[in-house]
């Protein structure tokens, strides 16, 4: 079964998944970072089936991809950490993350989950995101449309966590030997941040097609408006500074020239799905390699009423990450 691969932004750790099963986890990416893989050469009208559903291709009238029927999925997914763009927050973020999604035979579809955290300091909702997006397949052409609304607790410290919406487009184009996409990506915080998502990849397909690998190079950049607010709210929560630095009253840090776009990390990915039935499990390990750490200058206040100001370039470091997750079509 040649498979369609599709991206969520919601997903801040990458995770791709097939049309034909529709994996539906929440992530890392995110990342973003992660697109898509197809094997599939499109006549004027073609019906591919599986165990689980049918999707229909006409490109006859430019009407993209239509879903044999509708549908809803559930899943369940686990990111051992906050990823996003080869920036992480000092503490371990590690997520369980279900979902539930409902999909149209339009294309249209709306997804909505949630980001439980669970650390060694902390137990609590750290995120809720609602979507809802268009997916349209012209021949060896796809598209997808993503709006997104998140809604994070006051508490958390992931770096995105400043964002409150963001609105996505992706590209991709099948060439047989490879398949390269392009993704922009609006998001929306204090100021807005325009993000760009270049990646190739190509699927292995086994065992009658029910397992497919993926292997997958990314590379995206953006600009760092939601970074400066991370820094000026999140990064120095005093809750994990107070451990250490009793004395102090506030910390808060501000990102330089955050407007300028960047490129900010590569990411070498390989996500595998194997399908059982109605039932879909997924593995995605990343293995992230920032580049352009931020220059930012650093205000600390003392209880004693002094500061201290100094300008420093943040230290950033390679981060292997991974989600694994069940879904299951309704």
């Amino acid at each position: 079964m040649e498979g369609k691969h599709f991206y969520l932004p919601f997903m801040k750790t990458p995770v791709r998944f097939t049309l034909t099963t529709i994996v539906a986890l929440h992530g890392l990416f995110n990342a973003g970072m992660a697109q898509s893989a197809t094997d599939s050469s499109i006549a004027n009208t073609q019906i591919i089936t599986d165990d689980s559903v049918a999707v229909m291709m006409d490109s006859t009238d430019n009407k993209g991809a239509l879903l044999h029927k509708s549908y809803f999925e559930a899943g369940m997914s686990y990111q051992s950490n906050d990823v996003y763009l080869g920036r992480k927050d000092s503490m371990l973020l590690p997520y369980y993350i279900p979902a539930f999604s409902y999909y149209h035979r339009s294309g249209l579809f709306v997804t909505l989950s949630m980001n439980y955290l669970k650390n060694s300091t902390d137990s609590r909702i750290d995120l809720v995101t609602a979507e809802a997006g268009y997916m349209l397949s012209l021949g060896k052409y796809e598209g997808q449309f993503v709006a997104s609304k998140y809604f994070y607790n006051a508490q958390s410290t992931s770096v995105t966590s400043a964002m409150t919406a963001s609105m996505a487009y992706e590209n991709s184009y099948d060439f047989g030997f490879i398949k390269p996409s392009f993704t922009g990506t609006l998001n929306f915080a204090t100021h807005e941040d325009l993000e760009a998502l270049l990646s190739i990849e190509h699927s292995f397909y086994f065992f009658g097609d029910k397992l497919d690998i993926t292997p997958t190079f990314a590379m995206a950049g953006s600009t760092q408006n939601y970074y400066n607010d991370y820094y000026k709210s999140r990064r120095f929560h005093l809750k994990k500074e107070q451990k250490l630095q009793p004395a102090i009253s506030s910390i808060s840090g501000t990102v330089l020239d955050a407007s300028a776009f960047k490129i900010l990390d590569y990411e070498p990915t390989m996500p595998i799905n194997y399908r059982i039935g109605k039932c879909t499990i997924n593995f995605s390990p990343t293995y992230s390699i920032p580049v352009h750490p931020a220059t930012i200058a650093i205000q600390t206040e003392f209880t004693n009423g002094n500061e201290l100001n100094r300008i420093k370039t943040e230290k950033i470091e390679n981060s292997f990450y991974w989600t694994v997750g069940i879904s299951i079509m309704l």
